[in-house]
């Protein structure tokens, strides 16, 4: 039997479903929150999806989705998305474990890193815990994943998708890549504010660097380059795409 049969044969006969997806591989974790939205919209088709993050959550909204029942009613299909980043929520989410538990809703949550005793406590009552984490066997040395910067500092877009292109097939996370893209960015706009190596407080090499790129760009565009990378972050987290091909098209518009 197909891997995607037997989870939707278990979804199926879960009266009271909660699942709690975590770890470090945030990728593969959302990739899976997706597939067990996939099946829930197969099994109650007409279900309404309520998507909560830390910036339109509200403590009357989560209760009212734990109370509702009744064979009529509405059904739901809850997305808790990386609440715990704030601890009163955590906190408020944590003492209604069981509520969520036996609610009648699907709950789907998902987080990054977790505490043990905080997944312990969420384990006794999860449906299904999986943690994603990303592999330790994978080596990137600093150079390899430094030279994604080349391109940028050039402004050479076709260096800098080849080099985007290499890094993933090397097994590099996006999410690496993007904190080095935003690294670079954020030290281009400090060399070109003007002043020197020492008022900028990188060293000798990054400063060189820097400013090599930031004569390529103007001091305007380096920071819209620097808020489009922040608000991919924000948009990953709500779940609106994955950030790989958000970073391509990214690099491609450059």
């Amino acid at each position: 039997m197909y891997l995607s049969a037997i989870i939707g044969e278990r979804w199926y006969k879960c009266k009271y479903m909660f699942y709690f997806l975590h770890g470090t591989d945030t990728h593969k974790a959302r990739r899976k929150l997706h597939q067990f939205l996939d099946l829930a919209e197969k099994k109650r088709p007409l279900a309404e999806l309520f998507k909560i993050t830390t910036e339109n959550w509200s403590e009357g909204q989560f209760d009212e989705l734990l109370v509702s029942r009744g064979l009529f009613e509405q059904k739901y299909t809850v997305v808790l998305d990386n609440l715990f980043e704030r601890k009163e929520i955590k906190d408020y989410i944590l003492e209604r474990m069981e509520n969520v538990a036996t609610s009648e809703q699907i709950f789907l949550m998902l987080e990054g890193k977790v505490d043990g005793p905080t997944l312990k406590n969420i384990e006794k009552f999860s449906k299904q815990v999986e943690e994603f984490a990303k592999s330790e066997n994978i080596k990137h040395s600093v150079f390899n994943i430094f030279s994604i910067t080349e391109g940028l500092v050039r402004k050479d877009k076709k260096h800098l998708w080849i080099s985007y292109v290499d890094l993933l097939s090397k097994g590099a996370p996006a999410e690496e890549i993007h904190g080095i893209l935003f690294w670079q960015v954020k030290n281009m706009i400090l060399a070109s504010k003007g002043g020197n190596q020492k008022e900028t407080r990188l060293s000798p090499f990054v400063y060189k660097n820097a400013l090599t790129g930031a004569r390529k760009y103007r001091t305007e565009e380096l920071v819209t380059m620097s808020s489009q990378l922040v608000d991919m972050t924000h948009r990953v987290r709500q779940g609106e795409g994955e950030l790989e091909i958000m970073l391509e098209k990214w690099i491609l518009e450059k």
